[in-house]
């Protein structure tokens, strides 16, 4: 369906935005081109009048398209500068089957979207098919998050759960192996060369890292490096333990 909105106050427009908790908000030419290429579901397309026909769009992937006024793509866009183009996309519910995963790395109130994106990004490079968000972790559908992960958030299985605690219950179902992550040594230390599967490997928050009683439960493992500087970000960690396990095991 095409529909053409040159008013802030249109009902289409006010129910997209009295839903957006539901939809991650795909914003800018590149990205939008990226989307439609991998044919991937598109709940509304939302093109300004002025770039008609400036882009391909595959009718059987995108549901309903906008050509919008300036005005609004300016009410529905969260970036500054705003875009000619956006993809709406309906959040997927699908949830990570933990009877088949060998390998799922674990967010805990991890809130920096950067981060977060770095994760995915890397996840989708280095084969780890699912992704876990526990506690007051960024949402999936925050902008900055998007525009980092960018479509890898389509190639890795992710789920959230309301605390770490209700994860562990859930992995304890399937023996899964549970890895910390630190930057400080601590006593129980694993080479990543010697992890078992079905393991969960599990990041702590940006500033206060993961609760210590932890450490007294599983063990750890940590990334070598000099004593220049105190800690790596969590997502460049995330990043060379990924690449770590699939230079050994893939």
């Amino acid at each position: 369906m095409i529909y053409k909105i040159s008013s802030r106050s249109n009902e289409r427009v006010k129910s997209l935005l009295k839903e957006k908790e539901n939809y991650c908000f795909f914003e800018g030419e590149k990205l939008v081109n990226d989307i439609l290429a991998r044919n991937i579901e598109t709940s509304k397309l939302i093109v300004n009048y002025k770039k008609e026909g400036k882009l391909e769009i595959p009718e059987h992937s995108v549901k309903e398209v906008w050509f919008v006024s300036e005005t609004v793509m300016k009410k529905i866009s969260s970036l500054k500068k705003k875009p000619d183009f956006i993809a709406v996309i309906k959040i997927k519910r699908d949830r990570i089957d933990f009877g088949k995963s060998q390998l799922v790395f674990v967010m805990d109130n991890v809130q920096d979207p950067a981060n977060a994106g770095t994760l995915f990004r890397c996840a989708a490079a280095f084969g780890v098919n699912s992704l876990v968000f526990t506690g007051s972790s960024v949402k999936v559908n925050n902008i900055k998050f998007l525009r980092t992960a960018q479509t890898s958030i389509f190639d890795v299985n992710f789920q959230s759960f309301i605390d770490l605690e209700t994860l562990l219950k859930k992995s304890e179902i399937r023996n899964f192996n549970v890895y910390l992550t630190s930057s400080m040594k601590v006593e129980k230390m694993v080479k990543i060369s010697d992890i078992k599967f079905p393991s969960l490997v599990i990041f702590g928050n940006e500033g206060k890292g993961l609760n210590k009683s932890l450490f007294e439960r599983f063990p750890t493992l940590r990334i070598a490096q000099t004593k220049k500087i105190e800690s790596l970000n969590v997502g460049v960690s995330a990043c060379i333990i990924m690449h770590e396990i699939f230079k050994t095991f893939v």
